[in-house]
Formats: structure tokens, sequence, C-alpha cells
């Protein structure tokens, strides 16, 4: 039996005790819940090796091993398994109930824009709100954000392309999903999660998981997907998309037609055209 290693957390010498009656390994493990406490924390699917993804803050994890500062963890909220930092993670148990929806939200010490800052939070961070002063929020274990960045975790509905405009200039990082680099499939994840909606990370995996297919551009509308090998867009409106791209090495617009003759050269023809 094949598995994708990226989602499957199974190793040479040790796998999820959920693959117990499935995989022969020499070690089993069952998970300990974890949450990512920093800005956010790379993960590797090897350690040493290239970026893969992105945890962001308040975003859970499994556990199945911690060693010489290292966590090997899959994530609960898009299965991806890999390496990250252990000292990113805490075992503290959060109940989120807000959630970031502007590009990039500061921190500061104190409900008061004139107090010391204490970092930042990306979009689609997911915090816990403890206390509401004025027009700030109270984020436990960390500090006070403007609630004007917040909304309700169970919050949906947003506007794809609205959102996505946030992004325009953002640097593109190969592995990014985070507000200071982004990469083309970690913007397309982010914008379909803030709506609370399960969402592959990988170009890859979200071209299988986009099942309603269009078959014509001249069909192409808002919000639909545009999918090279190894590349994602989505359209803003019937001509032009938005994507993070090593091109621009930024979040861009253009129109298709412009990228489809550039992209044609380093990634071939378009392979598909996905509607949610």
């Amino acid at each position: 039996m094949i598995f994708d290693s990226r989602i499957t957390p199974i190793r040479r010498d040790l796998a999820s005790a959920a693959y117990k009656a499935i995989v022969k390994r020499k070690k089993y493990v069952n998970a300990k819940l974890a949450t990512v406490k920093s800005t956010f924390s790379p993960l590797y699917s090897n350690k040493g090796s290239k970026l893969s993804t992105q945890l962001l803050y308040g975003e859970e994890c499994d556990v199945f091993e911690t060693k010489n500062g290292w966590s090997w963890i899959q994530s609960r909220r898009d299965n991806y398994v890999g390496y990250t930092p252990s000292i990113n993670l805490t075992r503290k148990t959060y109940k989120p109930n807000s959630k970031v929806i502007s590009l990039r939200t500061v921190i500061y010490t104190k409900p008061d824009i004139k107090s010391a800052t204490k970092g930042y939070l990306s979009f689609n961070s997911l915090v816990e709100v403890i206390k509401i002063k004025g027009k700030y929020s109270l984020i436990k274990n960390l500090g006070w954000c403007p609630s004007l960045d917040l909304v309700n975790v169970k919050s949906s509905k947003f506007n794809h392309i609205d959102l996505s405009k946030q992004y325009l200039d953002t640097p593109y990082l190969w592995g990014g999903r985070d507000s200071m680099g982004i990469d083309c499939s970690g913007l397309i994840q982010n914008l379909h999660q803030i709506n609370n909606r399960p969402f592959p990370r990988d170009t890859d995996m979200q071209e299988i998981f986009v099942t309603n297919e269009v078959k014509y551009e001249k069909d192409l509308k808002a919000g639909d997907l545009v999918f090279w090998k190894g590349h994602v867009a989505m359209m803003i409106d019937n001509l032009n998309i938005i994507h993070a791209n090593a091109f621009h090495m930024k979040t861009a617009i253009e129109p298709l037609g412009t990228a489809k003759k550039r992209i044609l050269k380093s990634n071939g023809k378009i392979k598909k055209l996905g509607r949610l």
C-alpha cells in the first residue's frame, strides 16, 4: 500500500498508532496534542530539507516524537506531516474563539497603540480572546490587538477576492503561509480556510480536491482556480488572476492571458480550471 508521506504520519522506524493494523513498524505512538505558540512555525519533511509549509499561531497538531529540539508532527488543520522546532509548540490547551481577518495584526503589551509591541499575528491565525477593553482584545497568553483585526472563529462567507487583495505585494516564499512571505498554494489555502472550509496544502492536492471543473476559459468567473503543474492562481474577475509567484517574487494581479504565455515556458499548459 502506498501512502502520501506529506499527509501520513508513517516513518521507517515510527508510525502513528492509528496505522498499527495496516503497516509494520518498530514503534507505534499515540499522539499528544500541541498548539503553535509562535507567530508561525516552519514545517520540514526532513530536518534540514527545504521548507514544506508553515503552521500559524493557534493551529493544533499531533506530536508523535520530540527529540533534540525537534518535534515530528501532523497538523490537524490540513494533515500535513513534518518536523518543526519544539520551542514553537505548547501543551497548553487553547479554545480559539476568534481568528485574524486582516493581513497582519500587531500585538501590544497594553490596550494602547503607544504601548510596547510584542510581535504580530497573520491572517488566518486562531486566537482565544479572554477580554475586551475599548477597541482592543486580549489574546490569552499573548497580548492585546485591535479588535477590528479579529472576527468570530465561526464566521464564514467572506469574499475571497477582497481578502486576497490584502496580500498584494506580499513577498513570495516557497512553503510560506505567513503574511511576511507566502507561496501560491499557501495563499489559496488561507483564503478557503478562513471560511472554515477544509482545504489541502499543495497545488497537486488542491487540483484533486476541486472536483467541479470549468470547461472553457470564457466561462471563468471571480473565485475560480486555475491550475498548472506546480502552480495555482485565482480569478479576481473573468479576465485577471491573483497569485503568489516567483516571476514577480510577490503576490500580484495580472491578465490570465499574459500569465499563460509566460508560465507555458516553465510549467506547461493549464491543467485544470476549477470552481468550488
